[in-house]
């Protein structure tokens, strides 16, 4: 180990190299405030949670009756960071800034993972870009917040595998109960890592026996705490199916190396990533890196990674997109297992490998412009929407019917799909399709006031019927539509709705007194 680290120390970074690091870090940060609101596709119905929780709280909800909070939520930490802050700066400030908050946290953490697995520091340009893919663009926002914190208790599993002070055992719990509190996902990724870490360096069974206890009790008390929120979710039911989907196919693969930059939406808007994407992976291999083998713990990451994309299921426990969200850690985890080799520091003959370091960068920086240009021209394009929204009337009730999911300014990604829900979050009011179905929100429909809009409509808007799903409810309809909408849409209505606003693709409609 120490011929690594002396190695990897040798391999530093320049100091230009480390100020255009700095200033690239910082310029990722920035990617959430180049619009209003961020192109992520569940943003919108995370700041309806914080908002409803927060007029729950206060008092001030005109649906008191219809939801109860649910403290036993495993995002109680994202949720409960942004709760106070959205007193400070408003809900959308606050999660665009813990967002960027926690892009450079991980960002760091993966440079500190690095150093404590002696890898080379010309390879941290692969830690700015997994942030930004595919949990990123479905709005995973729980899962991004607890990203840094996952990375932070692998450190620390690392560091408690070398040392098993005293310190270091509560460092470990601590992170690990906070992370409980942050994203199950990401707590059974990061204590599955720090144990498999744990084992390769005390594999003798005297070891694993006395030293794996920390482990142990956080595993106990995630089984604990699953058992509790099961009993108290008993009375909160959900339609969820408890089955199984595994998407298994010969794309999974391909598409699963991608997920680190970007979701597949059209092949054209896939061009960019593809490329940089293969770059990333290429560029270790052509600067002759080798890969760390004294030090297997160095692998693990990458190797649970390998597995979680090649053979979880897509739906599983009520949670859907499961294996794509862990795309986030495949290139951190892929720049781990790299040592520099001796001759990369001892020849003073011009190195043609400085060229791939260049190759990094610009692959690094044209991904994150292609961010900044989607990212701003989406603003632009949501200014139509978000104006509307400011000329509704405040807490009213609202049902999103978006037929044209799609984002020309965001590569045609579905970003639009919940995007409605931001009046439910910045006006106080109440919108379906809504979270407060699903078992991990912090604020739950209770079981005797459940609509009649169920999870899955949001994919399927062409089946509404304003029987089944109790149009009354409702005083606005947000609609978006490139095709004439449905004939007999609002079949049944006594008095049919009537549109009241219109701006580019997105139509109000309003339920009206019969004249």
């Amino acid at each position: 180990m120490k011929n690594n680290l002396a190695t990897a120390k040798q391999a530093s970074i320049s100091p230009l190299r480390m100020t255009l690091f700095i200033l690239t870090a910082l310029w990722g940060a920035l990617i959430p405030w180049m619009a209003n609101h961020p192109p992520m596709l569940d943003l919108p119905q995370h700041a309806a949670q914080i908002g409803l929780w927060r007029d729950l709280l206060q008092g001030t909800s005109a649906w008191e009756d219809f939801f109860r909070i649910n403290l036993l939520t495993p995002y109680l930490l994202g949720y409960g960071i942004a709760l106070p802050l959205s007193f400070l700066i408003g809900i959308t400030a606050s999660l665009k800034l813990m967002l960027s908050v926690a892009y450079l946290a991980f960002v760091y953490l993966c440079v500190r993972l690095r150093q404590q697995f002696g890898g080379d520091a010309r390879l941290d340009w692969l830690f700015l870009l997994g942030f930004f893919g595919y949990a990123y663009k479905w709005g995973f926002f729980t899962f991004l917040v607890a990203a840094p914190i996952g990375l932070l208790f692998i450190l620390y599993a690392e560091e408690y595998a070398k040392g098993f002070s005293l310190r270091q055992t509560f460092k470990l719990l601590l992170t690990g109960v906070l992370l409980l509190a942050s994203h199950g996902l990401v707590f059974l990724y990061a204590v599955g890592c720090g144990f498999a870490m744990h084992l390769l360096r005390n594999y003798r069974l005297r070891g694993v026996v006395s030293r794996s206890w920390p482990f142990v009790v956080l595993i106990a008390v995630c089984g604990l705490y699953f058992l509790v929120n099961q009993k108290f979710s008993a009375d909160m039911p959900t339609n969820l199916t408890t089955d199984i989907k595994w998407d298994y196919n010969l794309a999974r693969i391909a598409k699963a190396i991608v997920y680190p930059v970007a979701p597949f939406s059209t092949l054209s808007a896939m061009l960019i990533p593809v490329a940089v994407m293969l770059i990333m992976l290429v560029v270790p291999l052509l600067m002759g890196l080798k890969i760390n083998w004294r030090n297997p713990a160095a692998l693990v990451p990458l190797g649970l990674t390998v597995f979680i994309l090649g053979f979880i299921p897509n739906y599983a426990f009520s949670t859907g997109l499961l294996y794509q969200r862990f795309a986030l850690f495949l290139l951190p985890a892929y720049a781990w297992i790299f040592i520099a080799t001796r001759q990369d520091s001892a020849s003073t003959k011009p190195d043609w490998r400085k060229w791939l370091v260049v190759m990094l960068i610009a692959a690094t920086w044209a991904m994150l412009s292609l961010h900044t240009v989607r990212t701003w021209r989406f603003g632009q394009e949501t200014a139509e929407i978000d104006n509307i929204m400011t000329e509704l009337e405040p807490r009213q009730r609202a049902l999103i019917m978006v037929f044209d999911p799609n984002s020309p300014a965001d590569g045609q990604f579905k970003v639009y799909t919940h995007y409605p829900a931001w009046y439910q979050a910045e006006k106080g009011g109440l919108v379906d399709f809504n979270f407060a179905w699903f078992p991990p929100q912090v604020v739950r429909y209770r079981a005797d006031r459940l609509p009649a809009v169920e999870p899955g409509f949001e994919w399927n808007v062409d089946d509404f019927s304003w029987q089944t799903h109790r149009g009354d409810d409702y005083r606005y309809f947000f609609i978006r539509h490139s095709e004439p909408l449905p004939a007999g849409l609002f079949d049944g209505a006594r008095c049919a709705p009537a549109q009241i606003l219109q701006k580019g693709l997105w139509s109000i409609y309003e339920r009206q007194a019969c004249r």
